[in-house]
C-alpha cells in the first residue's frame, strides 16, 4: 500500500528546454510507484520555460517547482532540489532523458540492507538506434569504481547520505555524477547495479558533443587529483587509459599489452580495434545516429 512505501524525491534540473523537460516530467508522472514527489528546478532559463512549467505543472500535487533567478549550473540546481526534498530517498533525471514506468519501483525493490545506492542498466538512444549499457547485475566496490565508471549517471540514494556529503560538486565541469558516486561508495559501502533497464539517455541531439574537449579533460584532471588518495596504481593506470580514449589517441599493440595488465581487457581491445579501423567506427556511429541515410550525408 502507498502508506507503506517510503517517499522518493526525484530531482530534475532544467534550462531552456521546455519541450524536452515536459517529456521528462511526464515520464515521471507515469510511474507505477505511487509515493513520490518530483522537484523541478528551473536554472535561470532565459526563454519562457519557467512560465511554461508554472502554467503546465504548477498545480500538480506531485510536482514542486523551484527557480534560480540566474543560472548556476545543473549541479547547483540538483543540490537545491536535494536540500528541499522530503523523501527518504532521492534519485535524479536529466531534462532530456526519460524514466520508464517502473523506474522507481524497480530501483526501490532492489535496495537491500548494506547497499549504499542502487542504479540500473540504461538505454543509450543515438537518435535512430539504441544500445543497452551496463545491463548486468553487479555489486560495485570502491576499487572497481575507481577503475571505471560502471554505474549510471542516476541512482537511488538515501537522502541523508547525499546531504551528509554536501551534494554534487559544483566546481567540477564534468564527471559530477562519477565524483558523487565515488564519495557515496567510499563513505557508505558498495553500490548495487541491476540489469533491468528503466532509464533512457537521449543523446541524439548531442551528436556534435566532443568528449575529449579541453574542458572535459581539465575536469578529469581535477577528478583524479580529488580522489588520488583513494586510488591504487592499477586505478591510476586505468584512469590514464580513460584519458587516452577521451582524446581519441591511437593505441599500439605494445601499449595495449601493457595497459591490459591492469584489467578492463575487453574494453581496451575494443578501443584498439576502433582506432585501428577508425573508418569503420565512423561508419558505425553514422548508422547509430542517423540510420542508413547517414551514409549519404
Amino acid at each position: 500500500m502507498k502508506q507503506d512505501l517510503p517517499l522518493i524525491s526525484v530531482y530534475m534540473p532544467t534550462h531552456n528546454r521546455k519541450q524536452m523537460a515536459a517529456t521528462a516530467i511526464d515520464s515521471v508522472l507515469a510511474q507505477d510507484y505511487p509515493n513520490f514527489e518530483l522537484i523541478v528546478v528551473d536554472d535561470g532559463s532565459t526563454d519562457d520555460s519557467w512560465s511554461f512549467l508554472q502554467h503546465t505543472y504548477g498545480q500538480h500535487p506531485k510536482v514542486r517547482l523551484l527557480h534560480h533567478e540566474q543560472s548556476q549550473g545543473a549541479c547547483a540546481a540538483r543540490n537545491t532540489a536535494i536540500a528541499a526534498a522530503k523523501g527518504e530517498y532521492v534519485t535524479g533525471l536529466d531534462d532530456d532523458d526519460v524514466f520508464y514506468p517502473d523506474r522507481l519501483s524497480s530501483l526501490y525493490a532492489a535496495f537491500e540492507p548494506g547497499d549504499a545506492m542502487v542504479c540500473s542498466g540504461y538505454l543509450w538512444h543515438y537518435g535512430t538506434t539504441t544500445k543497452p549499457c551496463f545491463a548486468e547485475d553487479a555489486i560495485v566496490t570502491l576499487d572497481t569504481l575507481l577503475d571505471l565508471h560502471t554505474l549510471s549517471n542516476q541512482a537511488l540514494v538515501p537522502t541523508e547520505s547525499m546531504r551528509a556529503l554536501g551534494g554534487f560538486d559544483t566546481q567540477l565541469a564534468a564527471f559530477q555524477d562519477y565524483d558523487m558516486w565515488v564519495r557515496v561508495v567510499a563513505r557508505f559501502g558498495p553500490a548495487r547495479r541491476i540489469a533491468h533497464i528503466s532509464y533512457q539517455v537521449n543523446a541524439g541531439h548531442e551528436a556534435g558533443r566532443i568528449s575529449g574537449s579541453p574542458k572535459r579533460l581539465q575536469a578529469h584532471d581535477a577528478f583524479v587529483v580529488k580522489h588520488r588518495a583513494l586510488m591504487s596504481g592499477r586505478n591510476l593506470q586505468n584512469q590514464a587509459f580513460y584519458r587516452h580514449s577521451m582524446q581519441q589517441l591511437p593505441m599500439s599493440l605494445s601499449q595495449l599489452w601493457r595497459s591490459s595488465r591492469y584489467g578492463l581487457k575487453a574494453l581496451k581491445c575494443r578501443y584498439y580495434l576502433k582506432q585501428k579501423f577508425s573508418w569503420l567506427s565512423r561508419l558505425r556511429l553514422k548508422l547509430l545516429q542517423k540510420g542508413w541515410r547517414g551514409l549519404f550525408d
